[in-house]
């Protein structure tokens, strides 16, 4: 199997990083593939097996942006194709119609998810949420993550979500709905190392790539999700700072 692992030097921020470090663990055999900024990803002749992002600077969207336009659309068959993609926090911003900065300027995206994100110089959100992910024919997967943004995401994805919130903020800090999602494709303003926080989500994405494999560290993983899911869903603890 093949794990691509998208410009890695630049896009590391918030821990995402962790995401493939984890994948890595749980498939020891498979072929890790980091792309850097100057070359040509192994995506663009190849099918992988999952195709990992992380969150980034501002400045970064830009170059990526730039050096992912070449293949914007290869990267749509693959979507269509169902080949598993996973872009947390601002990555997946890359894939918008457009990035708005803080002084008006658009900055055109690839234009493979129909939303927008708007820059916020000092109007950060952070906050945690508690919802889950379904899957037609499959049972529905509690997820639990962390948020820290400066931009805010105008889309309708009513019906293209990732998560349904039970506790916290969707796309929209008054959305039931958060992040998006296009078959295998995930995008979510989520972040941190969540592959490795949410066991149940790693093992949906280890059948998507056609995996049977156990997760790395189960018994360990499991009881810090049992842990952690208490924390955000005891009603004396803040979700958001709004």
């Amino acid at each position: 199997m093949t794990i691509e692992v998208l410009y890695p030097e630049i896009c590391n921020l918030y821990g995402d990083h962790g995401n493939s470090m984890y994948m890595a663990q749980c498939l020891p055999d498979a072929e890790i593939i980091p792309t850097t900024l100057y070359e040509k990803p192994y995506f663009a002749e190849n099918k992988p097996d999952l195709l990992l992002a992380g969150s980034m600077s501002e400045h970064a969207q830009e170059l990526v942006i730039k050096a992912l336009m070449p293949y914007r659309d290869r990267l749509a068959e693959l979507i269509e194709q169902n080949v598993p993609m996973f872009f947390p926090g601002n990555s997946g911003e890359v894939l918008f119609e457009k990035i708005v900065s803080w002084d008006g300027q658009e900055i055109s995206g690839l234009g493979l998810v129909p939303f927008t994100a708007e820059r916020r110089h000092y109007d950060r959100f952070n906050g945690l949420d508690t919802g889950y992910f379904e899957e037609e024919g499959m049972g529905p997967v509690t997820v639990l993550g962390f948020r820290s943004e400066f931009s805010i995401w105008k889309g309708d994805n009513t019906n293209c979500h990732f998560v349904r919130i039970q506790r916290g903020a969707g796309t929209t800090k008054d959305s039931p709905y958060e992040g998006y999602r296009r078959n295998r494709l995930i995008v979510t303003q989520q972040l941190g190392p969540l592959l490795v926080n949410n066991p149940d989500l790693t093992k949906r994405i280890l059948l998507w790539m056609g995996s049977d494999a156990p997760i790395a560290f189960e018994k360990e993983a499991q009881a810090a999700f049992e842990q952690r899911y208490k924390e955000f869903t005891n009603p004396k603890n803040k979700v958001n700072d709004v």
